[in-house]
């Protein structure tokens, strides 16, 4: 079952990928990416913050790769930098940049959480809390652009359908100048009429003179 041509579950008009993407941000990995936090913050890095942060990376790339690359590619990339001025192709954009610098952060930080023993010092991004809060920032700023976009093209009604499409409802060769041409069956009535006028209704004057000329005189 294609999840991205599935009928939704909110009743916008989305997609189902795209329903289960919102409630997924919104209910779990930005509660997720707190709660990560907090342990962070009292120092509980082994197992939960380790933990935490690892299923919050693993799951950001499975979106990333099943949902937004196939939307951003199909829907947006075609039409950048064109349309940038149009909010429908500069939010994704946005979240495209906030959302590739947190997961690449991400992933660096993760890989050094579990290959930290045998990592050379300068490879450990010493001190690390500055990263960790980068991330999360990153994140939070991703998630709030990823619903401004879905609440940008599925409510508010704006999907990313490029200008030129929407401006081409005029049918080309017309000029809109308000003058009327004439028809084809205004045309066809003109010729009929004279068509009508060349019809003789009388002798021509050469009968009528023959016709005077052969009557005696009284």
């Amino acid at each position: 079952m294609d999840l991205t041509q599935q009928a939704g579950i909110l009743g916008t008009g989305a997609y189902l990928a795209s329903d289960l993407a919102l409630l997924l941000y919104i209910f779990m990995l930005v509660p997720a990416m707190l709660v990560g936090f907090s342990f962070a913050r009292r120092h509980l890095f082994v197992p939960h913050h380790k933990f935490t942060m690892t299923a919050i990376t693993i799951i950001n790339w499975i979106i990333i790769i099943l949902l937004m690359l196939v939307t951003y590619r199909n829907a947006v990339a075609p039409n950048v930098p064109r349309e940038l001025n149009r909010l429908p192709f500069l939010i994704p954009v946005l979240h495209g940049i906030t959302g590739g610098l947190a997961q690449i952060i991400a992933t660096v930080l993760v890989l050094r959480m579990w290959l930290e023993p045998s990592l050379p010092r300068v490879l450990r991004f010493e001190p690390i809390k500055p990263w960790m809060r980068l991330t999360l920032g990153l994140w939070l700023v991703t998630a709030v652009l990823g619903i401004a976009m879905y609440v940008t093209w599925n409510i508010a009604g704006q999907p990313p359908v490029p200008s030129t499409e929407i401006n081409a409802t005029v049918e080309p060769g017309i000029e809109p100048t308000g003058e009327v041409e004439p028809t084809a069956s205004v045309e066809g009535t003109a010729d009929a009429s004279a068509d009508v006028d060349s019809t003789p209704d009388a002798a021509p004057p050469a009968e009528v003179e023959a016709t005077v000329e052969a009557t005696p005189a009284q």
